[in-house]
């Protein structure tokens, strides 16, 4: 046991360093020797409470060239009239698009497929948008960089929570998402984020995107396998980490999420999915053995349990020096509570990531704004229910 948990400390140490080197030169900033025309497309449902930070956000982009497309579901949608005042103030930058409802995929998937039907060959860049990020001045122009200059065939980017609620469950939702926000920027790690992704007009019509996503449920990990299978490149640049608002329900929210996100993981990259697993799973081992075999007053195994909590420490001060470089001294003060938190929050995270990673081969069923799904494979959708306002 004690040479399984050292080789484990190991491993810890080593994640340490790799925030630690994330942070070295975050901020630079970006420059653009063209700027085609964008077209952001936002698929929305409802007027959550971060959509209007969104709009302000969106519409103080530094980029010179932009239009948005709003994807809705029906016009008795609560996002409409707030869309509808956008448009009102610049109709010529502002689209709304209704999509209506299949039986057959996801309603974010059936926005999306309708908004791109709208697009107009002048719109260069596509990048597809969630309504509740909180985008830097500069994010268009960092999503489009590694396009301009021929480095990358899709450019996307990674969420970093900001709790607002202050529950614990919120916290701990935080912590096992602060992990992905801080690994290597490596072609073998990158992902499309449906939260943040950019990618060419004629890649996106080259690669059937849009009929590649019909009868799908994840639009983000269907299009990141796609673009893997045709030998593109996928960047994810370390400053596109994108701020996003998090309130929860309590733990059973917490855990329904993540069991859909680990069964769409299963369903749309297996090979991520395995990986990840075993990954948090050697992890959550190694806490969970530290943990009882300093309960079982084993000397050893304490010292090397004291030391994982130091590591958690210094994992937590590298990840305050990414906020500061990003975002200054208001960045440090949204996180700070988090942040003091997160070294005694990470091991329950990773333990119940591991948990909830094994459970999602079990299901098949999930609910995702409002709407019950059964997914028997990546094009085998079906939609079972949809509440009230769906």
């Amino acid at each position: 046991m004690t040479t399984f948990l050292w080789v484990w400390l190991i491993t810890q140490g080593i994640g340490v360093g790799i925030v630690w080197i994330f942070t070295i030169g975050l901020g630079r900033r970006v420059h653009l020797d063209e700027t085609p025309r964008v077209a952001v497309i936002v698929a929305v449902k409802g007027h959550d409470y971060e959509f209007d930070e969104f709009l302000v956000r969106l519409f103080e982009q530094d980029y010179p060239e932009f239009r948005v497309i709003f994807a809705v579901e029906s016009m008795a949608d609560g996002a409409v009239p707030a869309v509808e005042k956008c448009r009102a103030i610049a109709p010529d930058r502002v689209a709304l698009v209704v999509a209506g409802q299949r039986p057959d995929e996801g309603q974010k998937v059936t926005n999306l497929i309708a908004a791109v039907a709208t697009i107009t060959p002048e719109d260069d860049v596509l990048v597809f948008a969630d309504a509740d990020i909180w985008p830097e001045p500069d994010w268009l122009s960092r999503l489009v960089a590694p396009l301009v200059d021929g480095t990358a065939d899709v450019v996307s980017g990674f969420a970093w929570l900001i709790v607002k609620d202050g529950r614990a469950s919120s916290y701990l939702l935080a912590a096992m998402a602060a992990p992905l926000a801080t690994i290597p920027r490596l072609p073998l790690l990158n992902a499309a984020w449906g939260g943040s992704t950019a990618i060419t007009q004629e890649t996106f019509h080259d690669l059937n995107i849009a009929e590649e996503w019909r009868g799908t449920l994840s639009d983000d990990l269907h299009l990141t396998q796609v673009v893997l299978r045709a030998g593109g490149r996928i960047r994810a640049p370390r400053e596109v980490l994108l701020r996003t608002a998090l309130k929860t329900g309590g733990f059973a929210d917490v855990r329904a999420l993540t069991l859909r996100w680990f069964m769409l993981a299963r369903v749309y990259l297996p090979a991520t999915f395995w990986a990840t697993l075993a990954g948090m799973s050697f992890t959550a081992l190694g806490w969970i053995t530290a943990i009882m075999g300093t309960l079982a007053l084993r000397v050893e195994v304490a010292a090397v349990l004291v030391a994982a909590l130091v590591l958690n420490v210094l994992r937590a001060l590298g990840r305050g020096q990414l906020v500061k470089r990003l975002w200054g001294e208001g960045g440090v003060a949204e996180n700070k509570q988090y942040l003091r938190m997160e070294p005694f929050l990470a091991p329950l995270a990773v333990i119940q990531q591991a948990i909830d990673g094994w459970s999602a081969l079990l299901i098949k069923r999930t609910t995702w704004a409002g709407i019950t799904y059964e997914v028997d494979g990546p094009h085998d959708v079906r939609v079972l229910e949809r509440d009230k306002q769906s």
